[in-house]
């Protein structure tokens, strides 16, 4: 092949790169604006609640939501991921008949399960089989199950929306409309003074209505598909379930490494102690916004790309979107890790006794950020085995540092546990995507969006850490400043310039 011919091909190679990380881009900013107004709404509902709650209270509340989470992520027994990764394939293939297969399947999957897991939640409870010694949990948990199943529904309505790469959708539904619901059934509940058992129903009836609504995009999507007679089911369901099951399994333990600190403070601390961890860890996970909406629009992405083998976009799109999520998370974690008494200020002074483990698990956090995108390559390119041993490995480490750490540190050694096990996690998949894909995330551009976001990070803390809060704000933000102001000047490539372009176009439309 000549020199031309080859600069031709690198040549093509790159525009398409440009072309569809502008696309991804694209994508990734509606998450991100949804993901902002998300986390703001839940943010509030967080404050109302720590506050008319109290932190005993607010434990409970903590921790019911903890273990709604974990559940649902189990239920649906992968069909959700499954069907974001097989229905990504085959709307990129146009194979119908095995995306119908695919699609019914999922849906089918959920059905079964959903109903099951609510019914046997509420019996084991009922039965004293678990949290015989925690009344209060108990009986709140036994209100909140019908949150489980509702919510595996809606899990796999969103699968079929982001394999659609429909992220308006995704954002209205998920993003926007669970926590508005919520927050709307917690201040008429705090009207009424209906206490916890208000807030628990509150809660579950917001499940409900974002799954309808989700149902209702969903079908404008899929519904002519299944509707369609001449269209016949290709099923392969030993192929789904072999990817969906380990997959299952993996998100689960990647939920439960998020948040087992949480469940074994309840046994090992008090409900206070879980109260203002609580809050410190929703703080902490400010940061990782910026990594829902990059990986929700990038899954889909990558899927297509390895099922036609083209690696080397992939490597490519890997680094761009891995240094972007960095520049984008970077003053998210410098504020948080420099401000933190300030940033808790807005919440009762009872909850400032977290701010030393905020810092901790911000440390953590944005480890897990730079790595994160390299996660979703191994999710989306079938590797659900790997992952699974992956988050067998980090929970146990885990839940080993947690056993010894809470009784000694209480809230900070469940922050330093966390950290350990989630920064182990992640650089683990750094390396398995190297080994296995070829493909790495780290690049010249984000090593320098590192480097410089930690000199400002320590120059900062050393120069005015001891000042009061104005001062220190002040010095954030001009930190902050320079930390663009170099990314702007030294690190943007080509594509980036076409992803400036397409987001610049979204927003005017906007405008």
């Amino acid at each position: 092949m000549s020199s031309e011919t080859t600069d031709s091909a690198d040549a093509s190679v790159q525009e398409d790169v440009g072309r569809q990380a502008a696309q991804i881009a694209g994508g990734a900013s509606i998450v991100m604006v949804g993901g902002v107004a998300e986390r703001g709404v839940r943010m509030v509902i967080t404050w109302l609640l720590s506050n008319v709650l109290g932190t005993a209270g607010f434990g409970v509340y903590s921790f019911v939501v903890t273990v709604v989470s974990m559940s649902q992520a189990l239920v649906p027994l992968g069909a959700d991921v499954a069907l974001t990764m097989f229905g990504a394939r085959y709307l990129r293939s146009q194979e119908h008949g095995r995306l119908k297969a695919v699609l019914l399947t999922s849906l089918g999957m959920v059905l079964l399960t959903g109903p099951m897991a609510t019914f046997g939640l509420w019996m084991a409870i009922h039965h004293g089989l678990v949290l015989q010694g925690q009344v209060a949990a108990g009986k709140a948990l036994m209100l909140a199950s019908g949150a489980v199943g509702l919510g595996a529904a809606l899990a796999v309505v969103m699968g079929g929306l982001i394999a659609r790469k429909d992220m308006v959708g995704q954002a209205w539904v998920q993003q926007l409309g669970l926590p508005l619901c919520t927050l709307l059934g917690v201040l008429v509940v705090i009207g009424a003074d209906a206490g916890l058992d208000g807030v628990i129903l509150a809660f579950v009836l917001a499940h409900l209505m974002a799954l309808l609504a989700g149902l209702v995009r969903f079908w404008s999507h899929f519904g002519p598909l299944l509707r369609q007679h001449s269209v016949h089911p290709e099923w392969e369901l030993g192929s789904l379930l072999r990817y969906a099951l380990p997959q299952t399994f993996a998100r689960v333990l990647y939920r439960a490494n998020l948040w087992i600190d949480i469940v074994m403070l309840t046994y090992l601390a008090t409900m206070a102690d879980v109260g203002i961890y609580r809050v410190s860890v929703a703080l902490a996970m400010l940061g990782a916004l910026p990594v829902m909406a990059s990986t929700t629009m990038f899954g889909p992405v990558v899927a297509g790309l390895v099922y036609s083998g083209e690696l080397k976009k992939l490597d490519a799109l890997l680094r761009i979107v891995t240094r972007w999520l960095i520049v984008v998370a970077a003053p998210l974690y410098i504020t948080v890790l420099v401000l933190p008494d300030i940033v808790l200020s807005i919440f009762d002074p009872a909850y400032q006794a977290g701010a030393v483990a905020l810092g901790v698990l911000m440390l953590g956090q944005a480890i897990y950020v730079a790595c994160a995108p390299a996660g979703a390559c191994l999710t989306m390119a079938g590797y659900s085995k790997t992952n699974l041993l992956n988050g067998v490995l980090a929970v146990s480490l885990n839940i080993a540092l947690n056993m010894r750490l809470i009784p000694d540190y209480g809230i900070l050694g469940a922050a330093y546990a966390s950290t350990i096990a989630l920064s182990f996690w992640s650089l683990l998949r750094v390396v398995e995507v190297r080994f296995l894909l070829k493909c790495s995330p780290w690049s010249i551009g984000a090593a320098m969006v590192m480097v410089v976001s930690l000199i400002v990070g320590i120059g900062i803390q050393l120069g005015v850490g001891h000042l009061g809060w104005l001062p220190r704000i002040v010095a954030t933000g001009g930190g902050i400043c320079i930390l663009l102001a170099v990314f702007w000047r030294f690190g943007r490539t080509p594509e980036d310039e076409a992803v400036f372009d397409l987001v610049r176009a979204k927003f005017g439309r906007l405008g």
